[in-house]
């Protein structure tokens, strides 16, 4: 099976065609940082870097972030201002990011609910509206029943849920910057920044060869990162290189009209994997899939030894 996975893969990766036309959603979570909003004197940087952009970008909104320090009235000041922009499309992430297989039905419909009441009353009057959901950690539930369940309660309260296709771990790679920063060790911090571009860049070409080889094309991707001090130093070189590769940035509505997303998802567990394993009906060869997919063995090594140190 292994060997499956990797000549097609490694087939694939010389077909694609640099000129080839891909699309990409951009999609945030975790919006607002409000530790971040304070230790730069109240000001996103990540937010004005995407200004200077200008591609479209979907966030998924935690309001227990509001909380998170003693400056309330400014964090929901900061939360408006991510929402009001144009290029920015609105999503619900839960009140406290709990985990839907831990927390149950009942808790986590109420952190839904709980997590959408701030946002609603900034977006009044702006013409938006809050349509999509995704699940912190990409957790949706432990089984069939759990995932038909939940799937029933956001289609009567009329959200989407979000899938993503790529992501980078980005999460990891943010602790192992923000200790080497810590420490002040730049060189470090920079190899760390560089190496989470490189990598992201090598689990986009990965995802297109594998979705290349299972459906014949590439299908439009989406991209989920984190709000957090790594991406605002790095996202912005990863858009450049994506664009480099003939990228072109769409609206989460528009990438979401792939016929791809209308595709069974054949996995019922809660691990939060990409959804184009989901798509793949054999358990065998996504099993297979997801274990050719590009890592650093240095970057997790180091990270189980932070968490070690913890």
């Amino acid at each position: 099976m292994k060997k499956w996975v990797f000549l097609s893969v490694f087939i694939l990766i010389s077909r694609l065609s640099p000129a080839q036309q891909r699309n990409v959603s951009i999609t945030i979570d975790d919006v607002p940082n409000v530790h971040l909003f304070k230790a730069d004197g109240n000001q996103s940087r990540l937010l004005k870097k995407l200004d200077s952009i200008r591609v479209p970008v979907a966030i998924f909104i935690n309001e227990g972030n509001l909380k998170q320090t003693n400056a309330a009235a400014q964090n929901k000041e900061l939360l408006k201002s991510w929402i009001l922009k144009d290029y920015i499309t609105v999503g619900n992430h839960t009140f406290s990011h709990s985990n839907y297989g831990d927390a149950g039905y009942d808790a986590f419909t109420k952190d839904i609910l709980q997590g959408e009441v701030v946002t609603k009353s900034l977006l009044k009057g702006s013409g938006k509206k809050l349509d999509y959901f995704r699940f912190p950690f990409n957790g949706m539930g432990k089984d069939s029943l759990e995932h038909a369940k939940m799937q029933g309660f956001l289609s009567r309260k009329g959200y989407i849920n979000t899938p993503f296709t790529v992501e980078s771990e980005d999460w990891l790679y943010t602790q192992l910057y923000e200790k080497a920063m810590s420490e002040g060790s730049p060189e470090l911090t920079d190899s760390i920044g560089k190496l989470y571009v490189k990598m992201t860049i090598q689990i986009f070409d990965y995802f297109d060869s594998l979705s290349t080889e299972l459906y014949g094309r590439p299908v439009a991707q989406i991209y989920l990162c984190h709000d957090n001090l790594l991406n605002t130093h790095y996202l912005p070189q990863i858009i450049q290189q994506l664009k480099a590769k003939n990228y072109k940035f769409t609206e989460l509505r528009e990438t979401l009209r792939d016929p791809i997303y209308r595709s069974k998802d054949h996995y019922k567990g809660n691990a939060g994997i990409s959804w184009i394993y989901r798509w793949i009906a054999d358990p065998a060869k996504r099993l297979a899939a997801m274990k050719a997919e590009p890592f650093s063995p240095e970057v997790q090594k180091a990270y189980k030894s932070l968490n070690k140190a913890k």
